[in-house]
């Protein structure tokens, strides 16, 4: 049986290292003077900001939201379209954190870290397609299709992205343990 290569198995450890920073350091940036602000400005007419309309499961509650939102359409669309910049830095730093991880001496779950960064890498679409209904909803108008789409996108993201987290998380405390601790 041959086992699964993590993606950026080819760079080397220093280009891994440089190449992870490099999209940590945009993500955070995008995230904090980007994203962060403009929600924060949605927020103060709807709880959630933006997640609350890519959770809104029905047309009818996305048409709520969008109506909240009026005056606010343009900010709506250059969050949305800040996001495809950060959706090209995030899933590639938490793969390449994944692949980075599961080549650690002392993993004991290795494998994991292998199926889990293509599995961020393959949900990205998803970002993407939640980000287009997003927008077309903004521009045209909620309808029950796009709530469906944008809502069942983010459900299947999130739950990779929090995969990810929870192996980063228990994966890197076992190896620590197992390298510093039981050695």
């Amino acid at each position: 049986m041959t086992s699964l290569a993590p993606p950026f198995n080819s760079l080397a450890w220093s280009q891994r290292g440089l190449l992870l920073a490099i999209l940590v350091a945009v993500s955070a940036w995008v995230m904090l003077s980007r994203l962060g602000p403009i929600d924060q400005v949605l927020q103060t007419r709807v709880p959630g900001g933006i997640l609350a309309l890519e959770f809104a499961w029905s047309g009818e509650r996305a048409a709520e939201i969008l109506a909240s939102w009026q005056g606010l359409e343009d900010q709506v669309r250059i969050q949305t379209l800040w996001d495809y910049l950060f959706l090209l830095c995030y899933p590639p730093a938490l793969a390449l954190a994944c692949t980075m991880l599961s080549g650690a001496d002392h993993n004991p779950v290795a494998m994991i870290g292998s199926f889990v960064a293509w599995a961020v890498l393959a949900a990205t679409p998803l970002d993407a397609i939640e980000n287009l209904a997003i927008l077309s909803m903004s521009a045209q108008g909620a309808t029950e299709f796009l709530a469906k789409i944008a809502s069942w996108c983010a459900g299947l993201k999130f739950t990779v992205l929090l995969a990810a987290v929870g192996y980063l998380l228990s994966a890197g405390t076992a190896t620590l343990v197992r390298r510093f601790i039981l050695q």
